[in-house]
């Protein structure tokens, strides 16, 4: 679970968000949209703890795992299949069990004995932390994801960005986490592949918060909506899914409209009032608060558009 109170987000001089609280917990599939430059990404960077917000606190409790739109982790002398394996602590215990597979087959005595008597050991660890069937799983997650034998047995520096973009999801999904964080996981993605994340996320029994502009998996997957207002740096939370959402929110901006239009009607006649009352000495005061109030209230529609 992810809680968010009072969350504030700084750039420089310009200000994000405010006052901002929410909480993502089990079966939360939460899609955080706003305009490009909102800050959906570096409120997301916040909440997996790759940066600290400037005001508020973010708690995190259970493992979460985060996919940025650029991963640039990892050992890239690491084979593709085993920076998957990784996410459950499987990689090093394979590559131990291959090594000596290979030591059981030497021509020195010794060295076959060993490993004789090392390999039960090692897949005895290996099955406790979920074995052949973990492996197959991440075989299965890997090839949904468009990734052949060839890539998964290449180190991770010799593979395209989107190639181990893809090696970073596939990761994510098979760590079994509490909480998934995913800014744009369908970039690099094919059709068949986008329409497998759909039905995966549909079943994930964990949380998640995802930063996406294909229409169809937020339609899809969500439950509830964080839109991040860029013009008022807040966020408006919709407890609903996708078209229920579009429709809230045009509703809610059409609201707003109409509130700052009869807000500006009404500053505009206090500002006429008050310039026909300035003249006269005796009403210079009252004047004066008139021209406050209509300046308060004209502050305070600023970003409401």
């Amino acid at each position: 679970m992810i809680s968010a109170q009072n969350v504030e987000l700084r750039v420089g001089a310009r200000v994000l968000l405010e006052d901002a609280s929410f909480r993502v917990g089990p079966g939360d599939r939460v899609g955080l949209v706003g305009r490009n430059g909102a800050g959906k990404t570096t409120l997301t960077k916040a909440l997996a703890g790759e940066t600290q917000p400037t005001g508020g606190q973010i708690v995190r409790s259970g493992d979460v795992g985060y996919l940025p739109q650029d991963p640039r982790t990892g050992d890239l002398d690491q084979r593709a299949m085993d920076r998957v394996l990784s996410a459950r602590g499987l990689d090093d215990l394979v590559r131990r069990m291959r090594e000596t597979e290979g030591e059981m087959a030497s021509a020195d005595a010794d060295t076959m004995v060993a490993a004789l008597d090392r390999y039960p050991k090692l897949e005895a660890r290996f099955l406790a932390a979920g074995g052949y069937a973990a492996e197959s799983e991440a075989e299965r997650i890997t090839a949904n994801l468009g990734l052949d034998e060839r890539v998964l047995n290449q180190p991770m520096r010799t593979l395209s960005g989107g190639q181990r973009r893809r090696i970073e999801l596939a990761r994510i999904l098979f760590s079994g986490v509490d909480t998934l964080l995913l800014d744009e996981p369908t970039n690099h993605l094919d059709a068949d592949s986008i329409i497998w994340l759909r039905d995966y996320l549909k079943s994930y029994s964990g949380g998640f918060v995802v930063i996406s502009h294909d229409v169809e998996l937020l339609r899809a997957t969500v439950n509830r909506v964080l839109y991040l207002d860029a013009n008022r740096s807040v966020i408006d939370t919709y407890a609903m899914g996708w078209d229920a959402y579009l429709q809230q929110r045009e509703s809610d901006e059409r609201r707003r409209r109409r509130e700052r239009a009869n807000a500006e009607k009404k500053a505009g006649a206090l500002m006429a009032q008050a310039e026909k009352m300035r003249a006269k000495a005796t009403k210079a005061v009252a004047a004066q608060n008139m021209i406050r109030r209509a300046e308060k209230m004209l502050g305070s529609l600023e970003g409401s558009a």
